[in-house]
């Protein structure tokens, strides 16, 4: 009752210091309410408390353990709706989190982590949830971020595996994307590119063959994915350029100058 008390007047900090030893005593451990209370407590500290945003997720962690446990506890269904809204609202805190975390390239993880307990909690509070269309927004925007990541930082690997990985789950999802499709696409001509440009330095001459078959790998699987864009937008000017450069860089002049002259005529439509 006292933690309940400190609750309505905003003073969660306090509530949790009392709440915490009321659900490990003998007598409470087992309450619904108790753990009822500690999940509210928690939640709004997470919202109040004036720190880091992940430096106290571990607060949103607590919360959505707290509430499980008195929906378990709690066979009467009490505090259900409630526990369901403290539910929803923890779900909506990570995903805000998820976001955060992605524009910072050193916590990808973490927020594919967070965006995994989003979909967990919310998948909760709303099982017949259709993720898919939030799927493909997330991993989009990660795999937009880390493709241009990639180009900005000199082609830095590990840039390009994750703007890779993220960009495939999208077309798991949604095969005809335009977007992750030139994404992909730009990847693997720049990581040829790159490779290419190498050639241009004092290399041994036995790594050369080498160098010239990886970029060759790279330009082909470049490929399927422009041809994709082209044949979803005829008239995308990345695609049909895309193209020219990687029909260019295989040696099939054919297709290259065939590329060439659809550029340089929706150029001229524009």
């Amino acid at each position: 009752m006292e933690a309940q008390k400190l609750c309505q007047e905003k003073k969660y900090e306090q509530a949790i210091y009392i709440i915490d030893k009321v659900v490990v005593h003998a007598e409470t451990k087992d309450d619904p309410a108790a753990w009822h209370i500690r999940s509210y407590a928690y939640i709004q500290t997470y919202k109040q408390i004036n720190l880091p945003t992940q430096a106290k997720t571990y607060m949103l962690d607590t919360a959505m353990v707290s509430v499980q446990k008195s929906i378990k506890l709690d066979t009467k269904k009490e505090y259900y709706e409630n526990n369901m809204a403290f539910i929803k609202s923890a779900s909506s805190s990570y995903y805000k989190l998820a976001t955060i975390l992605l524009k910072d390239s050193l916590n990808d993880v973490k927020a594919d982590t967070n965006y995994f307990k989003y979909k967990k909690y919310y998948g909760i509070y709303s099982p017949e949830f259709d993720f898919k269309e939030k799927d493909i927004g997330y991993y989009t925007a990660k795999g937009s971020l880390f493709a241009e990541l990639y180009i900005k930082n000199n082609f830095n690997q590990r840039y390009g595996d994750v703007a890779k990985a993220a960009l495939l789950k999208v077309l798991e999802l949604d095969p005809k994307n335009i977007s992750a499709n030139m994404n992909l696409g730009v990847l693997y001509y720049n990581q040829g590119a790159t490779l290419m440009r190498m050639m241009d330095y004092d290399i041994d001459l036995s790594q050369l063959d080498v160098i010239q078959e990886n970029a060759k790998k790279l330009f082909k699987q470049s490929l399927p994915f422009m041809i994709k864009v082209y044949e979803l937008n005829p008239n995308e000017s990345k695609a049909l350029e895309g193209l020219e450069g990687i029909y260019n860089a295989l040696l099939d002049e054919a297709k290259a100058n065939e590329f060439k002259q659809k550029k340089e005529e929706n150029q001229k439509q524009k």
